[in-house]
């Protein structure tokens, strides 16, 4: 398996991908900053208390992150999938000497491992940046512990998890739909829906309650992730060229 992976990394040069990892964080360090300075703008407004505790600004920060590494996640399946499987470079696939499912899931985990890695690299850049220059120059009124790091951490992993997860949704309708333009759009709506989920609940609540959340949903996404590429994975074996 690890040598097929290796050889799905060198078919498809993921140094664009690298590349756009890297902008999402650089925005990422712009929104953290961003959404700490908000306070400063209007302090009266009710609605502004979010952005006034490290849990409020994790929580926001990491949602959007979801959102942009589940689209990355998406376009990604569209190159190493949907492309493959719907043109002519499918009886090269069908070619090789190994299980089509297995081809399959090779190149399903070799996405779903660069974006949780990915996204897990880009956090721990946001957030260690951050969390220096707070140290000197605080922004935040909140309190900065360890135990608020550490559940920062967890949330990232758990968030990391569910963005390469939701990203099987798109892969899933993209492929129904033998569709570049399905996978990537389906890639937005089910980010988008996601964003508006979570944060409602995710920030009602201490980072116990956030954690505990958060790993009923990676556990669920990840659930309908397998199912779904379960599912694909009959169809691939029972496809006609």
């Amino acid at each position: 398996m690890l040598k097929l992976i290796k050889l799905e990394i060198k078919r498809n040069r993921l140094k664009g991908y690298i590349t756009a990892g890297l902008v999402i964080t650089v925005a990422l360090i712009g929104l953290v900053y961003l959404f700490a300075a908000i306070p400063y703008l209007d302090a009266s407004d009710k609605d502004v208390q979010i952005f006034m505790t490290y849990n409020g600004i994790s929580t926001l920060s990491l949602v959007v992150a979801t959102a942009c590494f589940s689209i990355l996640s998406s376009v990604m399946y569209n190159r190493f999938i949907i492309e493959e499987y719907t043109s002519k470079k499918v009886f090269l696939l069908f070619s090789y000497p190994v299980e089509r499912n297995r081809v399959l899931w090779v190149k399903i985990i070799t996405v779903f491992l660069f974006i949780v890695i990915s996204m897990i690299f880009s956090g721990m850049i946001v957030f260690s940046i951050f969390f220096i220059t707070e140290s000197f120059f605080p922004l935040c009124q909140d309190v900065l512990t360890l135990s608020t790091i550490f559940g920062i951490v967890a949330s990232l992993v758990a968030y990391s998890i569910t963005s390469a997860a939701l990203a099987v949704i798109s892969l899933w309708f993209g492929y129904w739909k033998k569709s570049a333009s399905v996978t990537i759009v389906s890639g937005v709506i089910v980010s988008s829906i996601f964003g508006s989920f979570s944060s409602e609940i995710l920030l009602s609540g201490g980072i116990t309650h956030k954690l505990m959340i958060l790993v009923v949903i990676a556990a669920v996404s990840t659930l309908v992730a397998l199912a779904l590429i379960t599912r694909l994975s009959q169809k691939i074996n029972t496809m006609e060229v």
